[in-house]
């Protein structure tokens, strides 16, 4: 563990100290962009946009700044900490949580729900045979209305 973040430790919360230690096993250091990032990303409820990481940071006075809220959410994508969703106004939003998941979100509150069964290895497998492709990844996100909002 870097000296920046056992310096830091005791005093964040289980979830960012977790995120910050997956990405100094993973060979990256532990910044102080970083760890706002990491702090803003785990206090949102549900998915994100980079847009609403920046506020929040405004809000608690530790902006770094659009550029490297970007740059981390893409680390955090590439490292598989952070799932890229895409949103319905044109704008990718961001769901913690790392493996294979995909989403269901609604499309009038915006609530996102993630599953992980999917359920499409049996098309990938014949996509595979029928077009000769071999298929790395998918990604499978469904559009509605939550049981709130159909309530409503």
């Amino acid at each position: 563990m870097s000296r920046y973040l056992k310096a830091r430790q005791d005093s964040l919360p289980p979830a960012v100290t977790n995120l910050a230690k997956q990405l100094v096993a993973a060979g990256y250091k532990v910044t102080a962009p970083r760890l706002a990032v990491l702090q803003a990303a785990t206090a949102q409820t549900g998915a994100f946009n980079v847009q609403e990481i920046e506020d929040w940071l405004v809000q608690h006075g530790d902006s770094p700044g659009i550029a490297s809220i970007f740059r981390t959410v893409k680390l955090l994508c590439d490292l598989n900490l952070l799932q890229r969703v895409h949103g319905l106004d044109d704008c990718h939003r961001y769901s913690l949580g790392a493996g294979h998941g995909h989403h269901v979100l609604c499309t009038r509150c915006g609530v996102l729900v993630r599953f992980d069964n999917c359920g499409v290895q049996e098309l990938v497998q014949r996509l595979e045979q029928s077009t000769g492709f071999r298929i790395s990844s998918h990604l499978v996100e469904l559009f509605g209305l939550c049981p709130r909002c159909l309530a409503a």
